[in-house]
């Protein structure tokens, strides 16, 4: 017999308590094929909220990315 489950995973990024290498070593370090498809949804999702941000800075760039990276 054959199931199909579908599963909802919500996240929170660029909260700057953890930063997307660490989330991306300790996924990494697993190595089950399905924590793998997490996290490559993590990373296109981050991707996107990238893009988004960056489409849409307009006189302070480096603000308007906060929480994308630090900027001193």
């Amino acid at each position: 017999m054959e199931q199909e489950i579908h599963i909802t995973l919500r996240f929170t990024l660029a909260t700057g308590e953890v930063n997307l290498n660490e989330i991306v070593y300790r996924l990494k370090e697993l190595r089950d094929p399905l924590v793998l498809k997490i996290l490559e949804q993590v990373l296109m999702s981050y991707d996107d909220l990238i893009s988004e941000r960056l489409r849409h800075t307009e006189i302070y760039p480096s603000k308007a990315r906060k929480g994308l990276g630090r900027h001193f």
